[in-house]
């Protein structure tokens, strides 16, 4: 049996991490508290996403998404996703000369997390504390993302734009060890605020840092019958129901998003 070992220094962190295209910032996130006496599950996801846009660059061109702002605050379900774009051009202050955005292709990342994660569970939304592993935005590198952010840092340039200044994503381990060892007292904090009876977590890393945080074994992540199946985990003087499953906006291949979607259906009948 394997168990990871937590070394829970105090979180700490400038608010503010970095510099996204067209100049506004990167910061920590907050969790996203539930709106109910008491959480009904605690999600827990690796690294928040970002707000993206469809870019056309002044004289042709296209960027299909582009990573311009953190992930609004409210829930996905409850706001326009033109309205979110609206509300960032007025914040940037946009002008005709970068050329025009507009809303990427749904579904987002955060609505699949309501539709194909919570509503199978019969979770509500606005029952559920969510938080991430780690609690900044992180750019793949050598993906569509990078090279989009790539593009804009050579418009940024002519344009006399701020070039963009965020934090290149760490290998899988790095991720997890760093979560456990950076921001571990405060996702123990944040746990045992929740006081939810079920976590849980999205994707083999935050499965990890939540196999830490609890000192239990790893699970296996399989394409079999297994996938979804719930761990009982005592944590201090609670059992927890954990429930570990990929993101549902995952890329990895076909296999896994058939695997998660069989879950989902079998779970929503």
């Amino acid at each position: 049996m394997v168990v990871i070992e937590v070394c829970t220094d105090e979180a700490w962190s400038p608010s503010v991490v970095g510099v996204y295209p067209f100049g506004r910032p990167a910061v920590r996130r907050a969790p996203r508290l539930p709106e109910t006496d008491r959480a009904d599950a605690f999600l827990l996801g690796l690294y928040p996403g970002a707000l993206r846009v469809r870019w056309h660059r002044p004289g042709g061109g296209q960027v299909a998404a582009l990573a311009v702002d953190d992930e609004p605050d409210t829930c996905p379900t409850t706001t326009d996703p033109a309205d979110r774009v609206a509300s960032w051009r007025g914040s940037v202050g946009w002008r005709p000369d970068w050329g025009t955005v507009e809303v990427t292709d749904p579904p987002d990342a955060a609505r699949l997390v309501v539709t194909e994660v919570l509503d199978p569970l019969g979770l509500d939304h606005r029952a559920v504390y969510e938080t991430h592993c780690v609690p900044t935005y992180f750019v793949k590198s050598g993906d569509r993302q990078a090279n989009a952010i790539a593009e804009y840092d050579r418009f940024a340039t002519a344009a006399g734009l701020p070039r963009s200044a965020l934090h290149r994503r760490p290998d899988r381990r790095e991720l997890v060890h760093r979560a456990l060892r950076h921001e571990g007292h405060e996702l123990l904090r944040q746990l045992k605020d929740a006081d939810a009876p079920l976590v849980i977590t999205l994707g083999r890393e935050a499965a990890d840092v939540f196999a830490g945080l609890a000192g239990t074994d790893r699970v296996p992540f399989r394409l079999t019958g297994s996938y979804g199946t719930p761990h009982h985990v005592p944590l201090g003087a609670r059992e927890l129901r954990w429930i570990p499953l990929i993101h549902p906006a995952t890329r990895r291949g076909v296999g896994w998003r058939n695997t998660h979607a069989r879950w989902a259906l079998e779970h929503s009948k």
